[in-house]
């Protein structure tokens, strides 16, 4: 019975060892872990802070500037005491009319009815180059719901803007010249026709079809040269309109140039002057005199108020489809037909 006793005390104590250096190993584990937070937090704090996403700056009802975080003036380049007391217009927006009445439109909506607004507004940085921003604006309240101000949460997004134009712009242009695709030309014709035509302006349409040379060059000589053909029209077309009008290729070997603004007597001293100068540009590319020829022109002028851009599409096709079927290169219209055209007329665009 005794031994019994002192076996069991012996186990307990020995039990209660194991606990107490148990007790003491967790008590400096938890002393390293300490250390190793302190340690990790002096480092983090040592470190400079970059600026979030979020610009936050306030105002109060006429539009002075209370408050700005470090990431609006880290982002934009200003100093907070350039900013805190000053009006937002003159500082972060330009001091123009047609900038304040703009503002203030929305901003009066917050200060009236406590609305919230989600807009892009242009911010200037310490540059004065502006910046497009998505700004979610709420109103200030104080202790009885009064508006006291406004707060402004704004993201840069002039980067998202420019890619997305940058693409926009891509998806519109042919790969091969540059010209506008087949799409976006037409709806830009249709456009600009319906524009010319609710204020009685004088619009033409020139188009410059290389079916008959591509083809040429593409059987005779190679694609490259068929695909060089291509860009040097571009060029000639965008060069002799002094790149202030717009062309598109369609059909693949046509390309259109929309002539806002000219008559009809000019789209053809601009047809003429266009044939004449390509000459020499397509013998470059290891083409005959007599095959350097084979460039066909045909230009029409808006025609009172119940034509329409697919009329003037079809006409121009018209003239050239005739003029292909009787291999006569050079410039072709209804002029033509009426001996109204005249081949020395000189091209003046103001």
């Amino acid at each position: 019975m005794l031994i019994g006793i002192i076996s069991l005390a012996v186990v307990a104590f020995i039990l209660i060892g194991i606990c107490f250096w148990q007790y003491k190993k967790l008590k400096t584990l938890q002393s390293q872990i300490k250390e190793l937070l302190q340690e990790t937090s002096a480092q983090i704090s040592d470190k400079p802070q970059t600026p979030t996403d979020d610009m936050n700056f306030k105002t109060n009802t006429n539009l002075v500037i209370t408050f700005a975080n470090d990431a609006l003036c880290q982002n934009l380049g200003f100093k907070k005491e350039e900013l805190i007391g000053k009006s937002v217009f003159g500082t972060l927006m330009d001091d123009r009319e047609s900038i304040k009445s703009n503002v203030l439109g929305y901003t009066n909506k917050i200060l009236k009815k406590t609305k919230i607004v989600n807009n892009e507004i242009l911010l200037r940085n310490a540059e004065g180059r502006a910046l497009i921003m998505q700004c979610h604006q709420r109103p200030i309240l104080n202790e009885i719901l009064e508006c006291i101000g406004i707060s402004f949460i704004c993201k840069n997004v002039s980067s998202a803007k420019e890619m997305q134009s940058k693409l926009l712009e891509l998806s519109e242009r042919d790969i091969l010249t540059q010209a506008l695709n087949q799409e976006a030309f037409f709806s830009c014709l249709e456009k600009d026709f319906n524009r010319a035509k609710r204020y009685n302006q004088d619009f033409a349409l020139l188009v410059v079809e290389a079916k008959d040379l591509c083809k040429f060059i593409n059987q005779g000589i190679s694609f490259e040269r068929g695909d060089k053909l291509l860009k040097s029209i571009y060029n000639l077309c965008a060069e002799k309109t002094e790149n202030k009008c717009t062309i598109g290729r369609f059909e693949k070997t046509k390309f259109g140039l929309i002539l806002d603004g000219y008559s009809r007597e000019q789209a053809a001293a601009l047809a003429q002057e266009i044939y004449e100068s390509s000459k020499p540009i397509i013998k470059k590319l290891g083409v005959d005199t007599y095959n350097a020829q084979m460039l066909l022109l045909s230009y029409t002028e808006r025609k009172g108020f119940t034509d329409t851009q697919d009329n003037m599409l079809e006409r121009t096709n018209r003239h050239i489809k005739n003029a292909l079927r009787k291999h006569q290169y050079g410039v072709t219209s209804s002029d033509n037909d009426k001996k109204a055209i005249s081949t020395h007329f000189k091209y003046e665009k103001d």
